[in-house]
């Protein structure tokens, strides 16, 4: 009976990923660029900057590591001091707001902020991660026009699903990309690409779950605390989907995270694939998919590498 149940769910794993990896072709034809690449890793190591409230900490006390790699940056970062400080050599952009921005739409003054950082206090050359279908937004016509030392890199966030097998080829063509819920997984989606030997996490904290709650309205808030930001005075949100401006609901949310988690698994055997070493170096994280190691003060952890 149980040998039954083995097969027919064998069975079933082989039609969803038969129809997943159909569909995902369909994807590319329709929805990819093709003949897109990115450039090859510099160094051997690459350390990609989260912005959870641990990174703090980690700034505190991994600098020294940290400056030995290559840096990524992600999403806000831009509006922080420690951007000119570190002055990360790669800075990955996927969240649509970031596109949808522009002087006569300027609704999140968050946006705003960091944009105007980015393009204003870069003085030093830096590779700027950008989807290919965000290429005429506001943003990347100011880059082009402005800033010559950032090189816009793009790639295709076509979603691509199916076969493991199927899944690595579309991803080696640089086609398509596994699911990035969070702008942490696609940072780490492009550094597996460039082909670095080992990658550090650092700031991954991923403990939203822990500021979630439901209004006596049902609506649902959560407050969302970065390493620049005083606690204090950050306070609960409504959560609002940035393409429909609609209200999210608790299934919503939860599915959100599990997909977040998931691509981690899918990102990690995309890792071992390409035979490339991933760390989780956060001084606190939910991510379970990578092993989780201490820079320093034992820096003998990281010889082998």
């Amino acid at each position: 009976m149980q040998k039954t149940f083995s097969i027919y769910l064998q069975i079933g794993a082989f039609f969803k990923n038969f129809f997943s990896s159909f569909l995902s072709i369909l994807k590319v034809i329709l929805l990819s660029k093709f003949s897109l690449k990115l450039p090859k890793a510099t160094l051997k190591k690459a350390a990609i900057l989260g912005n959870g409230p641990s990174l703090k900490t980690t700034l505190a006390n991994d600098l020294d590591f940290i400056k030995t790699t290559d840096i990524y940056a992600v999403n806000l970062f831009s509006s922080s001091t420690e951007f000119t400080q570190i002055k990360p050599q790669n800075y990955v952009i996927l969240d649509p707001a970031f596109f949808l921005f522009s002087p006569a739409n300027d609704g999140r003054e968050d946006i705003k902020k960091a944009l105007d950082c980015l393009i204003k206090n870069t003085d030093w050359d830096m590779k700027l991660f950008v989807p290919y279908k965000a290429k005429k937004s506001y943003l990347v016509k100011q880059i082009t026009q402005t800033k010559q030392n950032i090189q816009l890199c793009y790639y295709n966030y076509t979603i691509v699903e199916g076969f493991a097998w199927f899944r690595h080829r579309i991803f080696n063509l640089n086609l398509g990309m596994s699911q990035c819920q969070n702008i942490l997984a696609c940072a780490l989606f492009l550094a597996i690409r460039r082909r670095y030997e080992a990658i550090y996490l650092f700031g991954a904290d991923h403990s939203w779950h822990e500021e979630i709650r439901v209004s006596e309205t049902n609506e649902i808030e959560v407050k969302q605390v970065h390493f620049y930001d005083n606690a204090a005075q950050i306070k609960h949100q409504k959560i609002l989907d940035v393409n429909t401006n609609i209200h999210s609901n608790i299934q919503t949310i939860f599915l959100s995270l599990y997909k977040a988690f998931y691509g981690y698994s899918i990102l990690r055997q995309y890792g071992d694939y390409q035979g490339i070493k991933i760390y989780n170096a956060s001084t606190k994280s939910y991510i379970d998919a990578f092993e989780r190691v201490k820079v320093s003060p034992n820096p003998a952890r990281t010889e082998e590498d």
